[in-house]
């Protein structure tokens, strides 16, 4: 028996299936992905949309009560420093937005931004965990890995987004700005990473 005659053809279409030899029928139902709707990937959408324009300036309004630069350097910040620093002007594009949403869909607001924070918690968890027989204090290991927990939790936003049935008709710019928008804001709400004390 030569190697030739172990051959398999798998010319054309077949989703992936590979029979060596058949006598019969095969029979084989692809499964409809079902996409999950998601309050999260809703506001991402827009937000993209929103944050490219002037940001929106209430009257009496500042950033000077969150401290955004206070939280980066106490949270030890730096892959994302900047970042924060632009789309920390959206911020109350954001809140305003997040508040019209909150009208329409009852608690959403509070859902969406428990749902990032328990990310955090758990992604957090995870590196102290991974740390627990150093000696240093819980604050300066997640500012030793401040930038990771806000990569961590920036992938599952956007892994959220990509399997929920919006992503469909989303455009790649709207789920960049989105998100680094949507992850700003959660930021200076102190749901991702510590509020200085």
């Amino acid at each position: 028996m030569t190697r030739d005659d172990y051959k398999i053809d798998n010319s054309g279409s077949n989703q992936g299936i590979i029979v060596a030899h058949n006598e019969g029928d095969i029979y084989y139902t692809l499964q409809q992905v079902v996409k999950i709707p998601s309050l999260i990937s809703t506001v991402v959408k827009t937000l993209g949309t929103l944050c490219i324009e002037e940001p929106l300036l209430l009257s009496g309004q500042s950033l000077e009560d969150f401290k955004p630069d206070e939280k980066i350097e106490y949270n030890h910040v730096i892959k994302y420093k900047d970042i924060i620093k632009k789309f920390a002007a959206y911020y109350w594009t954001c809140d305003q937005y997040l508040n019209v949403y909150d009208d329409s869909h009852i608690r959403g607001k509070a859902k969406i931004l428990n749902c990032v924070h328990l990310w955090y918690l758990k992604a957090k968890g995870n590196i102290l965990a991974q740390n627990e027989k150093s000696e240093k204090a819980d604050i300066e290991i997640i500012s030793e890995h401040s930038d990771e927990l806000i990569d961590i939790v920036t992938k599952r936003i956007i892994d959220v987004v990509k399997n929920s049935a919006e992503f469909e008709t989303m455009l790649i710019e709207d789920l960049e700005l989105g998100v680094a928008c949507f992850t700003c804001y959660c930021f200076m709400e102190c749901r991702v990473l510590e509020k200085p004390v």
